[in-house]
C-alpha cells in the first residue's frame, strides 16, 4: 500500500472516531453546586459596585500611606532606617520591577507569599511614626488629637468624642468614608483589650493598633 493512501485512511479513521465521540449525548446539567452548610446562598450576596479592584503598586501604596497620615513619603517606612520599604527593599514583592540590578522587567502576575507581610510592615511603621509625632508634640498633633495619657501611659478618656473623632478621621483619611457604628465600637473596645495584655504603653499601642487596622485593611490597599 502506498504511503499517501495509508495517510488518507488514517486521517479518515481519526475523523470518524472524533465524530462518534463528539456526537455522544452529554450528561444532563446538574446546575450549580449546592451551598455549603452554614453559608448563605450566592443570591444573598450583593454584587460589588467596584468590580475591577486592583492592588496598589509600590509608588501608589507609599503615596496613599503618606497622604492618609500626613507624612513625607521618605518617612513612611525604611528598612534599617535608610532603605525605602516599597520602592527599594520590597519593590518586586509589591508588584514593582527592577530592571537595572536584577533584570526584572515585568511585574509579578500574582501577589507573592510575603506581600501581606510587607504591607503590614509598612502600615505598622507609618502608624508608629504618626503616633510618635502626635504624642511627642500634642500641640501640633494631626491625627491623634485630644487624647490625654495618664502617668501609666493609659488613655484618660476611653470613650467619648476624642476617641470617636480619631477613628472617624482615620476612616476619612484612609478609606474616604465615615466608619459605621459597629466599626467605631470594635476599635473603641480595643482600648480595654490592649490594657488587659499588660502593655507598658497601652495608650500609644491603641493609637498604633487602630491606625494599623484601618491602614492595612483590604479596603485601603486595593482601589
Amino acid at each position: 500500500m502506498r504511503p499517501d493512501l495509508l495517510r488518507v485512511l488514517l486521517l479518515s479513521s481519526s475523523c470518524v472516531l472524533f465524530a462518534c465521540s463528539s456526537s455522544s449525548p452529554s450528561e444532563p446539567n446538574a446546575g450549580p453546586p449546592p451551598a455549603e452548610p452554614g453559608t448563605d446562598s450566592p443570591g444573598a450576596v450583593d454584587p460589588s459596585s467596584r468590580d475591577n479592584l486592583r492592588f496598589m503598586n509600590p509608588e501608589q501604596l507609599t503615596a496613599h500611606f503618606s497622604a492618609a497620615l500626613s507624612l513625607p513619603p521618605e518617612q513612611v517606612c525604611n528598612e534599617l532606617g535608610q532603605y525605602p520599604c516599597a520602592t527599594y527593599a520590597h519593590n518586586v514583592v509589591l508588584g514593582g520591577v527592577e530592571p537595572y540590578d536584577i533584570g526584572f522587567y515585568e511585574p509579578l502576575t500574582v501577589t507573592g507569599a510575603t506581600t501581606p507581610n510587607v504591607i503590614d510592615r509598612m502600615a505598622l511603621a507609618a502608624c508608629a511614626r504618626r503616633v510618635s509625632l502626635d504624642v511627642t508634640t500634642p500641640g501640633e498633633a494631626i491625627l491623634f488629637k485630644g487624647l490625654e495619657l495618664d502617668a501609666r501611659g493609659s488613655l484618660v478618656n476611653r470613650e467619648g468624642a476624642p476617641i470617636h473623632d480619631v477613628i472617624t478621621s482615620l476612616y476619612q483619611r484612609a478609606l474616604m468614608r465615615d466608619p459605621t457604628e459597629t466599626e467605631v465600637g470594635a476599635l473603641s473596645r480595643l482600648v480595654s483589650q490592649i490594657e488587659a495584655t499588660g502593655s507598658q504603653t497601652p495608650g500609644r499601642d491603641w493609637m498604633t493598633g487602630v491606625c494599623f487596622a484601618v491602614l492595612s485593611s483590604a479596603e485601603s490597599v486595593f482601589f
